[in-house]
């Protein structure tokens, strides 16, 4: 009866870890049939994300991140901004977008000073743009601006949930490539 229960409380266990949401019925894990599926179930829920004063973000299924046939990240998009968006939407679309998620409990992780800002930000050397967590740790957003083509004044807002244990594990090995250059570089 004890290995039962073992049994029992080990298949909890497991399901549980592989059902971690990313987000909504989007879990971590999932294979590209299984997130395929579930998107096209509740396509309503994934394609007009409202997140208040006019700010709409949507999914696109062929845009999801796997790792190993795992889903890992889903990059959000601004809903109706295909060919891009101006200097100040995209400013006022990062702005809202992080006190959104503050107003959540997301708390920062890395804070770049330009990540509102698309000039600057093109500009700097930053990898990793404004990165927010949860405080379950199961999913950290990344949020950064990008130029669309060669129009230097057309944006779009990159915005990722990420399975928590995949970006700082993308985060650490970045660390440790970036520690190795610095031994290697003789000062």
């Amino acid at each position: 009866m004890k290995k039962l229960l073992y049994l029992f409380l080990a298949l909890i266990f497991i399901s549980s870890s592989y059902s971690q949401s990313i987000y909504k019925g989007l879990n971590y894990g999932m294979s590209k049939s299984e997130a395929k599926k579930e998107f096209k179930k509740n396509k309503k829920n994934y394609t007009s994300i409202d997140i208040g004063n006019n700010f709409f973000y949507r999914i696109y299924r062929q845009n999801f991140i796997f790792d190993n046939n795992k889903l890992v990240g889903i990059p959000i998009n601004p809903k109706g901004f295909a060919f891009g968006m101006g200097y100040d939407v995209t400013v006022n679309y990062l702005t809202h977008t992080r006190g959104f998620f503050e107003s959540l409990g997301y708390e920062t992780f890395i804070d770049n000073k330009w990540y509102n800002a698309p000039l600057n930000y093109l500009k700097s050397s930053s990898k990793w743009g404004l990165v927010l967590k949860n405080k379950e740790k199961n999913t950290r957003i990344q949020m950064f601006p990008m130029s669309i083509g060669s129009a230097s004044s057309t944006y779009l807002v990159k915005l990722i949930i990420w399975d928590y244990n995949t970006w700082m594990g993308y985060f650490e090995k970045e660390n440790k490539r970036q520690s190795a250059k610095a031994k290697s570089s003789g000062f």
